[in-house]
């Protein structure tokens, strides 16, 4: 029996996290990231968006769509998201998930332009590397136990294509290899993530006025481009510092702590 493509990624990561569920930091209240290791999101990098609607099919049963086109949305209810960021340059691939409302009205009741990437919204970061051919994207955890990959098409080796599927997701654990699924046969719908012509990553909180902002122009930006790793006992904390403050705090920064980080941060 096939299953959605919004199941899939979600059973193989295990990101069973509640959205929103950041902490505001004051680590940068004194300017300085002490001894934080960084990850810059330069010029090189390329985002993908993948969206999940809500729709019904001639019986008028509730089905999941996800390859559609802007002008095949109208009617359809935008239940998920997910962002992919791509380096070719650096080999590096960021995919973070978002998990759905239990109403699943949130992603179409809050929707900012697509190259927006609303840091409120983020549940779990994995960091995964490029294949020096692009044939695949490998997102390995902690000292290696546990590799995911990903075979993709089209290759991607110094070009982006409009969008990027993966055909077969390969599961292995302890240098054994656990299982091997193939897209085509496992989904109803390919399970595949559309190009962006460029991105702004910010942080709003639903229901403030700038909800319907076309553009990045007023919103809580990104200050620095990076993201901060804190090296801790059982992983690392990511930040994430913006422009402005957080809601009514007197600190710019949020953080999300080691267990949304369950694969190895890349350089």
């Amino acid at each position: 029996m096939k299953i959605f493509t919004s199941l899939l990624l979600f059973a193989l990561f295990c990101c069973a996290c509640s959205r929103g569920k950041y902490y505001v930091s004051n680590i940068f209240r004194k300017g300085d990231s002490g001894n934080m290791e960084t990850l810059v999101i330069d010029s090189t990098y390329h985002f993908y968006l993948r969206e999940v609607y809500k729709d019904k099919n001639q019986q008028k049963e509730n089905i999941l769509k996800t390859n559609l086109e802007k002008t095949d949305t109208a009617n359809k209810t935008r239940i998920e998201v997910e962002y992919l960021l791509l380096s070719w340059v650096h080999k590096n691939a960021i995919y973070i998930p978002t998990i759905p409302d239990k109403y699943q009205r949130y992603y179409s009741s809050n929707h900012f332009a697509d190259t927006l990437i609303n840091a409120y919204d983020f549940s779990t970061f994995y960091f995964g590397k490029i294949a020096g051919d692009g044939e695949s994207i490998s997102f390995a955890s902690r000292h290696e136990k546990k590799v995911i990959t990903w075979d993709i098409r089209p290759f991607i080796p110094g070009l982006f294509p409009k969008k990027v599927s993966i055909r077969e997701i390969a599961i292995q654990r302890n240098d054994m290899v656990e299982n091997v699924i193939l897209i085509n046969k496992a989904l109803e719908e390919p399970l595949s993530f559309t190009h962006q012509n460029n991105f702004t990553i910010i942080f709003e909180i639903p229901g403030r006025k700038w909800d319907t902002c076309k553009d990045a122009s007023m919103l809580c930006k990104l200050s620095d481009q990076k993201i901060y790793f804190n090296q801790i006992k059982n992983g690392f904390d990511l930040f994430f510092r913006f422009d402005k403050n957080i809601g009514d705090s007197k600190d710019s920064a949020i953080r999300f702590d080691y267990r949304r980080t369950r694969y190895s941060q890349v350089q």
